[in-house]
């Protein structure tokens, strides 16, 4: 498969002035494409794999790569994006790494985990980046280019979220001291069953993470709807 190798430019040698001029007598285009998903499920257990669908709606070949990058920390003030190039650490496999999609094509990249016995669940994100090709136009063209990228979750079979709720000075936080991540949305404050304040409140909590819940909180619970995976409940959490 033959990709199109761009000529690099070293920035120093443009001025700022000609670099404007450039770009205002450009004329964008856009290359672009859609995935069909981009948050991925996966199991620690052998065969345990899922599908991405990119399609290309443009008029153009699309020239596409892959980049796998471990999260390490997710969640936490230290995450890390590390992305893995050294076949010894590949846990995550995407097949093809690369592509060629003709205009209106689509093409199905596979994921496929290694991960064996988890105890947490692991986080990768895989780019998908279009590669530069050939503007075919008959003026100056500025191409954009926009990646996607998806999130991938790989769990053990009986990983489970589990959500608390402490508090360390005068801050609340929302935690989550289960084995996998959650969603929290629609979370409230209710004094009793007829009181509840919408707090405006929703994110992702993964495992041994938290969320700060800004506004104090005195008495009553707090209505959680927690989903995970394709499982959803609300939770209600003593405000103590």
């Amino acid at each position: 498969m033959n990709f199109p190798r761009s000529s690099p430019v070293s920035r120093d040698r443009i001025s700022p002035v000609i670099a404007a001029l450039l770009l205002l007598l450009a004329q964008p285009a856009l290359a672009a494409m859609s995935l069909d998903k981009i948050i991925v499920y996966l199991t620690d257990q052998p065969n345990s794999r899922d599908d991405i669908v990119v399609s290309n709606p443009d008029a153009e070949n699309l020239y596409l790569q892959t980049e796998i990058y471990r999260v390490d920390n997710p969640g936490q003030p230290d995450e890390k994006r590390v992305r893995v190039v050294d076949p010894k650490e590949f846990k995550l496999l995407v097949n093809p790494a690369r592509a060629v999609l003709a205009p209106g094509e689509q093409k199905r990249f596979r994921l496929m985990s290694l991960e064996r016995d988890l105890e947490t669940e692991k986080v990768y994100r895989v780019t998908f980046k279009p590669v530069v090709g050939d503007v075919k136009t008959d003026r100056t063209a500025l191409k954009i280019l926009v990646a996607y990228q998806a999130l991938v979750f790989v769990q053990p079979p009986e990983g489970r979220y589990r959500l608390g709720l402490s508090r360390a000075g005068d801050q609340w936080q929302l935690q989550n001291t289960g084995s996998v991540n959650v969603e929290v949305a629609e979370i409230q404050h209710c004094r009793d069953e007829g009181s509840c304040t919408d707090l405006g409140l929703s994110g992702r909590i993964y495992a041994g993470a938290g969320l700060v819940v800004p506004q104090e909180l005195e008495g009553g619970y707090l209505s959680v709807v927690a989903r995970s995976g394709e499982n959803s409940s609300t939770e209600k959490l003593p405000v103590r």
